[in-house]
């Protein structure tokens, strides 16, 4: 049977040969996450076709690792030379250029329903970094005028997570519970213009008005009417009695944008203001207001919001307003994964979840605390742009390329430890004096080393029990049989096929060591004293195994978030 030919370039399987063989040199197996991150760090294109590329390199790990150690070198000594020639990478493009104005001013307005998630994290930061690369303004705008729907300890998580994300590049803060009078200044004013009216229209007879392309009778009520009707809602008229509608065309081809809506009475106490408003804006009319009022000039916001510019676009025109430039992009779908708010509170009430911040959920909160950068999702920002496709992607799949991204962005600094799961005891026979000091980092040996005890018993993890017809690797220490435990040799050896196995020496007395996973299945294990003087929110990488942040200490145990592999 022919070999199916490969979907990748020559080149890029050059790489992934040189990448390996490189791995393999320096840790004795090859990190096929590691490899997937320097690839796509030389060719970001290749993001697209992440699951093919896995199993290219899955593949050659498998190959590479049966290679004899004169193979091994004659191959390393091919793949691996034009590494340190490869060219600068070109740098990334930057987001598409705006309509040209003297100044430029954008928000991002969630509501303080629930945490900010993935599926809002991409128009935050498309409008922070359009903010950025003008020096311009970036406003975040907290949309809290449905009483019904406002959570108070999401006020503070919207804040931090929002500063975080754009490195703390806020230019003002908007709660628009606390605008409702300059919102009835607007409402008032349109009445007196004869642009807005009281409607007290059972929900059915307004539906036969709209379906039918007629005015409902309270439409063409004089304004002294209008006036005291609005007094009435404002006062003491019951929740359902009324509603202020803006006048548009009750023949528009678009229902929903026939005399939509602007004011509505609730009896709902809200969480910030209390009983001091009864009468709330709906999200059209505070939108417009704020939008005019803050000096907008750009809104990047998603395609579910076409008819809103519609709506909104009757108040910029009735108060002879500019109109900021709309920018509607399209919607990203994540597979595999439910991103709704409401969701994610009940089953943090139910104790699915830890808090908004459990390592389970895409949320950013989740993000910060598991040692994701914001620059990795800023990175995928700038090449996604304001696209006005709508795409389809697996969640898992969109995740493998931000770690890639984050991969190249925290490999550098995380220091190396071990940790063993599930462990056993082992006793090396005839073991030298051998000096164990294992490098924090391999590619920056200034940072110094770990060191251990002496000693010819070690944890390692049940998983590599020794079996007889196999040698082993110590990583960093030395080689054994698996026949007889016996010690065979000091330093890295093809020719042995050893299988690497990490370790901690019983002497070293471990601490113990916890890591909140991203999936669940906590982890308990054994991990290097050393691990005690580090500061929380230090990322570290446990070998061969995944990058992890040092999140707090609960007695004599480390708890550890996972960041990704």
């Amino acid at each position: 049977m022919a070999k199916k030919e490969s979907p990748f370039s020559e080149h890029t399987l050059d790489l992934i040969k040189g990448f390996t063989l490189e791995n393999i040199e320096k840790f004795g197996k090859a990190n096929a996450g590691a490899i997937l991150g320097k690839i796509l760090g030389e060719n970001n294109d290749l993001k697209t076709k992440i699951q093919e590329l896995k199993k290219e390199i899955d593949t050659i790990i498998k190959n590479y690792s049966k290679l004899t150690k004169k193979e091994f070198t004659e191959l390393h000594a091919k793949y691996t030379a034009h590494l340190t020639n490869l060219p600068k990478k070109e740098q990334r493009k930057n987001l598409p250029e705006l309509k040209h104005t003297k100044e430029y001013i954008l928000r991002f307005a969630p509501s303080p329903s629930g945490p900010i998630h993935i599926g809002r994290m991409i128009p935050l930061l498309l409008n922070s970094e359009y903010a950025k690369k003008y020096n311009g303004k970036f406003i975040l705008r907290i949309e809290d005028t449905d009483p019904s729907k406002v959570s108070l300890d999401i006020y503070k998580l919207i804040e931090e997570d929002t500063r975080w994300l754009t490195g703390n590049k806020i230019s003002e803060i908007v709660i628009q519970s606390d605008r409702i009078n300059d919102y009835y200044k607007h409402a008032q004013e349109l009445i007196d213009k004869g642009h807005a009216y009281v409607c007290t229209c059972q929900p059915e007879d307004w539906k036969e008005f709209v379906q039918k392309k007629m005015a409902c009778p309270d439409r063409d009520l004089p304004i002294e009417e209008q006036n005291k009707r609005w007094h009435g809602m404002l006062k003491d008229w019951k929740e359902g009695r009324g509603v202020l509608r803006i006048k548009t065309n009750m023949a528009h081809p678009n229902p929903a944008i026939r005399d939509w809506p602007a004011f509505r009475i609730t009896e709902d106490e809200h969480p910030r203001q209390g009983k001091k408003y009864r009468v709330w804006p709906l999200m059209n009319f505070s939108v417009a207001v704020d939008d005019h009022e803050y000096g907008l000039t750009h809104v990047i916001r998603g395609k579910d919001h076409l008819t809103n510019a519609d709506r909104q676009k009757y108040l910029f025109d009735y108060f002879k307003w500019s109109t900021p430039e709309y920018i509607h992009t399209g919607r990203i779908n994540f597979e595999g994964i439910d991103i709704s708010a409401s969701e994610f509170n009940r089953d943090i009430k139910n104790k699915k979840y830890s808090g908004v911040d459990d390592p389970k959920l895409p949320t950013a909160a989740a993000f910060r605390r598991r040692g994701l950068l914001p620059e990795a999702f800023i990175r995928y920002i700038h090449e996604l742009g304001p696209s006005k496709v709508d795409k389809t992607v697996g969640y898992e799949e969109f995740m493998q390329t931000i770690y890639a991204f984050n991969r190249a962005l925290i490999e550098k600094d995380a220091n190396r430890y071990f940790i063993i799961e599930d462990p056993i005891q082992i006793e090396i026979k005839n073991m030298p004096d051998i000096k164990a000091e294992l490098p924090l980092h391999p590619d920056f040996p200034e940072r110094g080393t770990r060191k251990f005890q002496k000693s010819n018993k070690f944890y390692i993890e049940k998983k590599d029990k020794p079996l007889k017809d196999k040698n082993y690797r110590l990583m960093h220490l030395c080689n054994f049989s698996g026949k007889d435990l016996k010690f065979i040799s000091q330093h890295p050896d093809q020719s042995l096929d050893t299988k690497a196995v990490h370790w901690l020496p019983v002497t070293e007395k471990p601490i113990k060591v916890k890591v909140m996973m991203s999936h669940g299945n906590d982890i308990e294990a054994l991990g290097e004293p050393g691990l005690k003087h580090l500061k929380p929110e230090t990322i570290v990488q446990f070998e061969r195994k995944f990058f992890a942040k040092f999140d707090h200490q609960e007695g004599n145990t480390y708890v550890f978030y996972q960041t990704h592999k």
